[in-house]
């Protein structure tokens, strides 16, 4: 595995998509501010771009737009109310802007309905910040050199004003590139992909293809509309996905021990014990011989047992997995249908998902089960042997042999 780390532009197309708008809304808010100078009125071009540019991002439902919508024209005018140095406020303005363009990104995507997607962090809200905050102060600069020499042109008013939006916007929508760089994976694919490597045989293989199908659902649902119906469905697919992964996580300490390998060591063990109690002449060490062979006896049927309990949790791997395809092959076929239709279908489906999960849900604990299984059964097996050793351990020590004393027998 190489240590070298891969910096990676996630969802470039939407970054492209904002710092396109972006540079359209910073023009409009060029405009706005020529307008506002005309009628007398001190409106910083800095602010208007910069609250035009969070605006171009906004993304959502309609409750989440809306309240965007008043967040990206209510921050970044905070800092003009404390009376800071120019550049600190057109920091602080743009900081904001920032972070907003973040929250449009989890609101776009929805937080709870992205399956198998990258989503952004604690870390990408302050780089995000601190990035868009120095582009503005940049910007802010640059379109102040952009002006002065658009006078020296005898540029239109109108349009020097509408180029300096541009340039403050377009520095501060490369800000909201920080939020696009190393996200954060889905914690279900994530989980995933750690447990992956420490499996093996069937089970390996099936958690492969959980995370597969629940890749691919995600990209079906990314296509489709953002609301309730989908969300709902997103968390039933990470539901079974994560079911999925905690079944064969639990099951992964024991399956070494229900290998055909182990089952053939130990019944070689045991006719080698047997053989040798047999060929043993002294009738204590006969005696331990013959215990030990029926203690691993036992542990043989153990053994059996943990084997036919590793076929039932594997079907019910293999269940989760089946629903897993049902849901991806549901969603091919939604993109098709209307709206109302499709979304009555997405919760029909998320109901579906769920009732067949809860029914076989008494079957989960299994792999609970065969983990205490085994631990007791080696628990028994050392209780065993210990108590075996006390046992004997006084008659080695002294020496004697095991024969009745004839000292108060008279002739």
């Amino acid at each position: 595995m190489s240590n070298t780390a891969v910096i990676q532009l996630q969802h470039r197309e939407a970054f492209e998509r904002n710092v396109t708008r972006a540079l359209a809304a910073g023009a409009g808010a060029g405009v706005l501010a020529f307008a506002a100078q005309r009628l007398q009125l001190q409106v910083p071009l800095s602010f208007l771009a910069l609250v035009a540019t969070s605006l171009a991002c906004v993304r959502g439902d309609k409750f989440d737009r809306m309240l965007l919508m008043a967040m990206s024209v209510i921050l970044p005018a905070v800092p003009w109310l404390f009376g800071f140095s120019a550049g600190w406020t057109v920091a602080l303005a743009g900081a904001a802007a920032g972070a907003l363009m973040v929250k449009a990104r989890l609101a776009e995507r929805g937080e709870e309905g992205s399956v198998g997607a990258d989503r952004p962090g604690a870390l990408h809200y302050a780089g995000t910040a601190l990035a868009t905050g120095g582009l503005a102060v940049a910007g802010t600069e640059v379109a102040k050199i952009l002006s002065s020499r658009l006078q020296d042109l005898a540029t239109p008013s109108v349009l020097n004003f509408a180029a300096s939006g541009v340039v403050i916007a377009l520095f501060a929508g490369i800000g909201s590139l920080a939020s696009h760089i190393a996200l954060k994976s889905d914690p279900v694919e994530a989980k995933c992909e750690e447990l992956i490597p420490t499996l093996s045989d069937e089970f390996a293989a099936q958690i492969t293809r959980a995370l597969s199908l629940y890749r691919q659902a995600g990209m079906q649902l990314a296509a489709l509309p953002r609301d309730a119906a989908r969300e709902e469905l997103a968390r039933t697919l990470q539901k079974l996905t994560k079911d999925a992964a905690e079944l064969a996580g639990e099951w992964a300490g024991v399956e070494a021990q229900v290998q055909e390998n182990a089952h053939a060591d130990l019944q070689k063990e045991i006719e080698e014990l047997k053989k040798s109690a047999k060929a043993a002449r002294d009738a204590v060490a006969r005696a331990q011989l013959e215990a030990a062979a029926s203690s691993l006896t036992e542990e043989l049927g153990r053994l059996g047992e943990l084997r036919l309990k590793r076929e039932r949790v594997l079907a019910r791997l293999k269940s989760q997995v089946a629903l897993l395809e049902r849901a991806r092959v549901a969603l091919i076929g939604m993109r098709s249908t209307h709206a109302t239709v499709r979304a009555a279908e997405m919760s029909a489906v998320a109901r579906k998902l769920n009732s067949l999960a809860l029914s076989q849900g008494d079957e989960a604990k299994l792999a609970h089960e065969v983990a205490t299984s085994a631990e007791l059964g080696a628990l028994e097996a050392q209780a065993a042997e210990a108590s075996l050793q006390q046992a004997v351990s006084p008659v080695s020590s002294t020496g004697e042999s095991i024969v009745p004393s004839d000292t108060g027998i008279k002739n």
